[in-house]
C-alpha cells in the first residue's frame, strides 16, 4: 500500500478507538515520530516532518496559479506544492498566459482589426490576445492578416478565367475556389475559346477584305474573329460573293471584244468585269468582235496593189486598220538612203522589253515590222523592269514573309499577279508584321522564379503560336513569385516548429510546391507539449523521489518532459517512506487491515 493506504489505516484505527475500544489514549497513540506537531495516528506522513495533513488541490500544469480538473487529495504541510493549486477552473491548463473566461469578445486571431463572429466567450489572461472588446469589420479568414473582406467568384467549368452563374463568396486576396473565376460574364460557359461579348460595327462575310456596315455582338475570347471588325474597310457592294466588292460603270459587250455600247449600267464587280460586259464604251461595231474602235487613216489602197495614195478618213476597225487602209503610205519611202527602212512608225519607248511602252510618243523610220524597243501602247507602269507593267490593287500585307497578313489597302505596279507579301484575301492576323518569328497573340504571366507558374496581371504577347516559356508562363497565381520551390497554397494540420520530430495540431495553409515543407505536416507525429523547445515534447506524471530509490510519493505533477526523467522524480508513486531508500512498501499494512475488518 502507498501513503494514502497508511493514512486510511491510521484513520480507521482512530475511529475504532473512538467507537468504544476500551481504555483511553495509549502512549503509542500520542506519539509524534516526525515532530511536526501532529500525532502519528492522525499524521498523513508520520515519517516526514514537512507533511502532516490532506489538502484538496487541482493540477496546475502550466504553473499559472490556477489548476484544472477534479480536486485531488494530497498529503502536504503548510501549503500545496508547485504544480497544485487550491483554486480550480483554469480554462487553458497547458497555457500559462491564459486562465480565465471572459464573455462579450470578438475573435481577431490574425490581429488585422477585422473580427469573426461574436460575441463569444473565450479563455484569456491579463490581455485579450486574439480577441477584441468591440466588433470590427467582418473577417472571412481570421488566420491570415492579409485578407479579411469577402469577394465573389463565379463557376468556371471551361477554365478560361471567366465565370458565370450563381457566385460564391471567398476571401479576397486568395485564389478563387477550384472551378471558379474572379471575373463574371462568360458568354460561353462550356467553351474555353469563347468568354466575352465583343461588339462589331462592320462585317466581311465573304472574306474578300472589304466590309459593309453591320452592328452586333458575338461571343469570343480576346479579339473579334475574321470577318468582323470595328472599322470600315471599303464598302463591299456584295458581301456574299468574295469575287465582287466594288461598283463599276459597265456597258453591254455583245460581241465579246472588250468594248461595250448602249446605255451605261452600274454593277458590283471585282478585279474584272463579268462576261458580256466591258468597262470601255463606244463599240463602233457591237455585233462584230473583230471591230470596235474608230481609227483614222491617211492613205488608201483601193485596188490592193500595195501602193497607197494620200486620203484621210476614219474606219471602224480592230487592233489594225483593215486591208486597203493605212496610217502610213505604201510606196512613199521615209528614208530613201537606207533600203531597210521605209515606214514611219508612231510608237512609245519599250525600255524593259515587256511589250508595253511608256513616255513620249515618237515617230521612227524603220522597216515594215514594229521596231525593236518600241510599242504601240503607252500604259507601262515601270519602264525599267520588264516583269512589271500593270497596276494591281491589294487589301492585305505580309511584310515579314511569315505567311500571316495584316489588313492594308493599296496598289502597286506588278506583272501578271501580285508579288509575294501582297494579297487580296486575309491569311490569319499577324500581330507583328515586322518580325517573321512571331505572328499570334497569347496571354502570359511574368514568371520571375522560373517555376512554371506566373504572378500578377497577364499580358498579351505576340509569339510564334507556342505556349509561353521562361521568363513567362501560361499559368498565373504564383503565391511566392521569387521562390521557384513554391507556387501554390497547400493546407496543413500539424506543425513542428522546434524541429524535434514531434508535431502539435495547427490548421492552416502555406505557400508550397509539390508537397508541404518543414515545419508543416498533414499527418501528426506524436503530440508535442512544448513546440518552442526541442528538448521537451511529452507529458509525464511524476512523483517526488526524495530518497532516490526509484519510487516516489505524492503529490504528483504532470510536467512537459524530454527523453529523460528529471533527477529527484519517479514515474512510480507508491513509496510509503520517501526518506528511507530501503523502504518502499509496508508489508504489514495489508495484514493489519485484514485484522481490523475481521
Amino acid at each position: 500500500m502507498g501513503t494514502n493506504g497508511r493514512t486510511w489505516l491510521a484513520l480507521t484505527l482512530a475511529m475504532a478507538t473512538l467507537a468504544g475500544c476500551s481504555g483511553g489514549a495509549g502512549p503509542e497513540q500520542d506519539s509524534d515520530g516526525d515532530g511536526d506537531g501532529v500525532v502519528d495516528a492522525l499524521d498523513c506522513a508520520p515519517g516526514d516532518g514537512t507533511r502532516w495533513r490532506f489538502l484538496a488541490g487541482h493540477v496546475d500544469a502550466d504553473l499559472d496559479g490556477l489548476g484544472a480538473g477534479a480536486a485531488l487529495q494530497s498529503c502536504v504541510g503548510h501549503q500545496l506544492p508547485a504544480g497544485l493549486s487550491a483554486q480550480g477552473g483554469d480554462c487553458a491548463p497547458d497555457d500559462a498566459s491564459r486562465w480565465r473566461e471572459q464573455s462579450g469578445l470578438y475573435p481577431d486571431q490574425d490581429n488585422d482589426g477585422a473580427t469573426g463572429e461574436g460575441p463569444v466567450t473565450a479563455c484569456v489572461g491579463d490581455t485579450l490576445v486574439g480577441y477584441r472588446l468591440e466588433a470590427g469589420p467582418r473577417d472571412c479568414d481570421d488566420t491570415d492578416a492579409r485578407v479579411s473582406a469577402l469577394a465573389l467568384a463565379w463557376p468556371d467549368p471551361d477554365g478560361d478565367g471567366v465565370g458565370s452563374g450563381e457566385p460564391v463568396s471567398h476571401c479576397a486576396g486568395g485564389q478563387p475556389p477550384a472551378g471558379h473565376a474572379a471575373v463574371d460574364g462568360d458568354c460561353a460557359p462550356d467553351d474555353r475559346v469563347r468568354a466575352h461579348w465583343l461588339a462589331y460595327t462592320h462585317r466581311d462575310a465573304d472574306r474578300d477584305g472589304f466590309t459593309v456596315p453591320e452592328e452586333g455582338r458575338l461571343c469570343a475570347l480576346d479579339r473579334l474573329p475574321e470577318g468582323y471588325a470595328l472599322r470600315a474597310n471599303g464598302l463591299d457592294c456584295d458581301d456574299a460573293n468574295g469575287a465582287h466588292w466594288m461598283e463599276r460603270t459597265v456597258y453591254v459587250d455583245t460581241d465579246g471584244d472588250g468594248f461595250g455600247s448602249g446605255e451605261s449600267q452600274t454593277q458590283c464587280t471585282g478585279q474584272t468585269v463579268p462576261p458580256g460586259y466591258a468597262l470601255a464604251a463606244e463599240d463602233c461595231a457591237p455585233e462584230d468582235g473583230t471591230r470596235w474602235q474608230w481609227r483614222s487613216y491617211a492613205h488608201r489602197d483601193a485596188d490592193g496593189d500595195g501602193d497607197t495614195v494620200p486620203q484621210q478618213g476614219v474606219m471602224c476597225s480592230g487592233a489594225q486598220l483593215p486591208r486597203g487602209y493605212a496610217e502610213w503610205p505604201t510606196g512613199q519611202d521615209c528614208d530613201d538612203r537606207d533600203a531597210r527602212r521605209m515606214v514611219s512608225w508612231s510608237v512609245f519607248p519599250d525600255t524593259d522589253g515587256d511589250g508595253v511602252g511608256a513616255g513620249a510618243r515618237q515617230t521612227v523610220c524603220e522597216g515594215r515590222s514594229l521596231p525593236e524597243g518600241f510599242s504601240l501602247a503607252d500604259t507601262d507602269c515601270d519602264a525599267v523592269d520588264f516583269t512589271r507593267w500593270q497596276v494591281l490593287a491589294y487589301a492585305h500585307r505580309d511584310a515579314d514573309g511569315d505567311g500571316f497578313t495584316t489588313p492594308q489597302e493599296g496598289s502597286l505596279c506588278a506583272g501578271a499577279a501580285l508579288p509575294a507579301g501582297h494579297a487580296t484575301q486575309a491569311q490569319g492576323h499577324d500581330c507583328d508584321d515586322t518580325d517573321q518569328s512571331v505572328h499570334t497573340n497569347v496571354l502570359a504571366w511574368p514568371d520571375t522564379d522560373g517555376d512554371g507558374v506566373g504572378e500578377g496581371e497577364p499580358v498579351v504577347r505576340c509569339t510564334d503560336g507556342t505556349r509561353p516559356t521562361a521568363p513567362w508562363s501560361a499559368l498565373g497565381g504564383d503565391c511566392a513569385a521569387d521562390d521557384a520551390t513554391r507556387w501554390r497554397q497547400v493546407a496543413y494540420a500539424h506543425v513542428d516548429r522546434d524541429e524535434d520530430g514531434y508535431t502539435r495540431p495547427e490548421a492552416g495553409s502555406v505557400c508550397a510546391g509539390d508537397s508541404l515543407h518543414e515545419p508543416y505536416f498533414a499527418q501528426a507525429t506524436g503530440n508535442d507539449c512544448d513546440d518552442a523547445d526541442a528538448v521537451r515534447y511529452r507529458w509525464a506524471v511524476l512523483y517526488p523521489d526524495a530518497d532516490g530509490d526509484g519510487v516516489g510519493t505524492s503529490p504528483r505533477t504532470i510536467p512537459c518532459l524530454g527523453a529523460q526523467t528529471p533527477s529527484g522524480f519517479s514515474l512510480k508513486g507508491y513509496d510509503v517512506d520517501d526518506s528511507d531508500a530501503s523502504i518502499q512498501e509496508d508489508a504489514e499494512d495489508a495484514l493489519m487491515v485484514e485484522l481490523i475488518l475481521d
